[in-house]
């Protein structure tokens, strides 16, 4: 692991790390031959908390304050997205959940908690599937889970149809830089993000590796993940204990089977209130309470 130097892109993390209430520590590993950011704060048992798109490990900002207070919080940056390097390839999810556990192999992690959205909760999944005894406990945020192949509507599927956009036109960098901005803006329910938020996120999706990775990313999900799960659900199990949470106003939350209740030890769908799509910036109060609940611990043992 290296620490970051005093570069354009340290004083970026660094400003952005100023708005946050805990000492935020930035460094780069090597993971799959790639360059790989990661932000962490605090001490104790370690907590993962994976983003999504179009954003970076900022989107925890919230959150990273109070969490660090109780444990070892590490916000990592998908390859591709925010300041890790991308690739031309490795953006399935098998490959993604290999990412995070070479990560928890160089941090010296036996196990840890993890938090994902989005992007994150694919990642989350795939990593609980196939390696359950690295993972105490897996919170799932902003999507499907594995099993939405039984039993779903056709409006499950074509809800996100930026994936099918991105998948066909990806090579397009001002379709990317659209699509982007407007989810930014159309998925948030609760209150909406400043032009400072989205020029921080927007910044980072505007690079080569960003658009190269949301290219590869849809292209995956629909001819190959989405296949391999219709083909496949009936054959997975999740032994982690998961909480799986979608906003009510997310259009993703609609019609998601409980198909679910046969394929996992312990899984449990919840409806956040009054919540979009950025569930820790929408509702970040409401979310330490019930990962404290989750992780089994009091609401006054992580600090506000």
């Amino acid at each position: 692991m290296t620490a970051l130097l005093d570069d354009p892109e340290t004083l970026a993390l660094q400003a952005l790390s100023s708005e946050i209430d805990a000492e935020v520590r930035h460094r780069f590993t090597r993971i799959d031959g790639l360059r790989i950011h990661y932000a962490e704060a605090g001490a104790g048992e370690p907590l993962i908390l994976l983003h999504g798109w179009p954003q970076h490990w900022w989107e925890w900002r919230h959150v990273i304050g109070p969490l660090s207070r109780r444990y070892r919080v590490i916000c990592p940056d998908v390859r591709g997205l925010g300041w890790s390097e991308g690739s031309s390839s490795g953006y399935t999810f098998e490959r993604l959940a290999r990412d995070l556990i070479e990560l928890m192999d160089q941090l010296e992690l036996p196990r840890a908690r993890i938090t994902g959205r989005d992007w994150g909760l694919v990642t989350g999944y795939r990593a609980c599937l196939n390696w359950p005894d690295r993972f105490e406990q897996f919170v799932a945020m902003a999507g499907v889970h594995p099993w939405t192949a039984a039993g779903f509507g056709p409006p499950v599927f074509l809800r996100p149809w930026h994936v099918y956009l991105i998948a066909l036109q990806g090579n397009s960098s001002r379709l990317q830089d659209w699509l982007s901005l407007r989810s930014l803006r159309a998925w948030r329910f609760r209150g909406s993000f400043s032009p400072e938020e989205v020029e921080a996120y927007q910044q980072r999706m505007h690079t080569p590796a960003a658009y190269m990775a949301s290219a590869d990313f849809n292209r995956n999900v629909m001819l190959r993940e989405v296949p391999y799960f219709i083909r496949n659900y009936r054959r997975l199990r999740l032994r982690v204990p998961t909480l799986h949470l979608n906003g009510a106003k997310d259009s993703l939350s609609e019609g998601i089977p409980d198909s679910y209740r046969n394929h996992a030890d312990d899984l449990r769908l919840e409806m956040i209130p009054d919540c979009g799509h950025f569930v820790p910036e929408e509702q970040p109060e409401w979310l330490i309470d019930r990962l404290t609940e989750f992780f089994g611990e009091s609401g006054a043992q992580v600090g506000r």
